[in-house]
């Protein structure tokens, strides 16, 4: 397995890829609106929520919550992950990888313990490390187990059965629970849930997107990401197979259940959402190649090299804010307002991020896995 780079694939610091940079920023700002309003209206009462708003401003903000955000930028992240294993591996030892993954362990059991247990950190090392083990596989292989997975998230969904779960209990810890007590139940809910049939297929998604990354770097096709007219076209074959789909699913009417029809609607639900999340992880690669878009995407590819960083820091934030330990504004901020507040707290990770790359190369949490891995920076990031 090469590493696969050219001049026009390298940022601005040794051994980094600017379009790679770029895709991880834009997944955390995705990933961050989605965990605000999860944190401030978790799941199970977020239809109770949005039924106070049905028209105006309010209810655009949920829709298009829904339709672009929710569930998208995970899969996009998971697939940037994919793909710097793949550029990394090369030149990294195994060990240097796998210490790598228990400092996100450690980060992540963290996080469940005093901010939020909606983590996903946790089973991005369990994900890692079954990636560590299929890398010698082929880019074919890896494909089809993806595609596989993929599918059975979508088909499966229904096999499971679905766990009760108590909302009056967890509507009053959200609102008035202490921090011990908070820090209790998140360690309960999220020990219950973690092993969920929906959940599980949740992972499946997310690993899938994990191995396209993986096979994108070994298959040499992450040279599309220097062609403009490639990626041009690559970008808005997707964009209109997303397109066709939705208007066939909205035209024929499969968006209610019918069991008839319903293998061929989750196959075409399946390759929907594989060429939406696809579209928007090249978005803002393709819309960069613009000159005259060049200082938008510079701040962007900036927040790139310091998700971590600023991924655990939102979540922090929120939780602050949230919580009755806190602020206590549980449920308390129209859709508007969550909006306004994460427009503000992203300008504000944009800045900082130029500056911390100005003055030093790591962010805090960057460096705190660097160190626990090696003492020495190898390979890609």
């Amino acid at each position: 397995m090469e590493l696969v780079q050219s001049d026009n694939l390298e940022g601005k610091s040794p051994g980094r890829i600017e379009q790679v940079d770029i895709m991880r920023g834009f997944a955390l700002m995705g990933i961050g609106v989605e965990n605000l309003f999860a944190m401030h209206v978790p799941n199970e009462l977020f239809a109770d929520y949005s039924a106070q708003y049905s028209n105006g401003i309010n209810h655009f903000l949920l829709l298009g919550l829904m339709t672009v955000i929710r569930s998208k930028f995970y899969p996009i992240f998971s697939f940037v992950f994919g793909v710097s294993a793949a550029l990394g591996l090369p030149s990294q030892e195994t060990q240097y990888f796998l210490r790598r993954l228990i400092g996100l362990f450690l980060l992540g059991t963290l996080q469940i313990l005093f901010i939020w247990d909606g983590d996903v950190l946790i089973q991005y090392v369990f994900m890692g490390a079954l990636l560590l083990l299929l890398r010698n596989r082929s880019s074919t292989f890896l494909v089809i187990l993806g595609s596989s997975l993929l599918l059975s998230s979508f088909l499966g969904k229904d096999w499971g059965v679905p766990v009760p779960l108590d909302v009056k209990y967890n509507l009053t810890i959200y609102q008035s629970g202490s921090f011990t007590e908070m820090m209790v139940f998140r360690v309960k809910e999220y020990s219950q849930s973690i092993f969920h049939w929906q959940a599980l297929l949740f992972y499946s998604r997310i690993f899938a997107f994990m191995l396209f990354g993986y096979a994108f770097v070994k298959s040499g096709s992450i040279t599309i990401l220097k062609s403009s007219s490639w990626l041009g076209k690559i970008f808005l074959v997707h964009v209109s197979i997303a397109i066709i789909i939705a208007l066939v699913v909205q035209l024929a009417g499969w968006r209610g259940e019918n069991y008839d029809v319903r293998c061929l609607k989750e196959i075409s639900l399946t390759i929907y959402f594989y060429t939406v999340v696809i579209s928007l992880a090249l978005l803002p690669v393709f819309f960069s190649r613009f000159q005259w878009l060049s200082y938008l995407f510079a701040p962007l590819q900036c927040l790139g090299r310091l998700t971590l960083t600023h991924y655990l820091a939102q979540n922090l934030l929120f939780s602050l804010l949230f919580y009755n330990y806190g602020l206590a504004l549980f449920m308390q901020l129209a859709p508007w307002q969550c909006v306004l507040l994460y427009f503000i707290v992203i300008f504000l990770q944009l800045r900082l991020s130029v500056w911390l790359l100005k003055h030093f190369s790591l962010g805090p949490v960057e460096f705190f896995l660097r160190r626990i891995a090696s003492e020495k920076q190898k390979g890609v990031s």
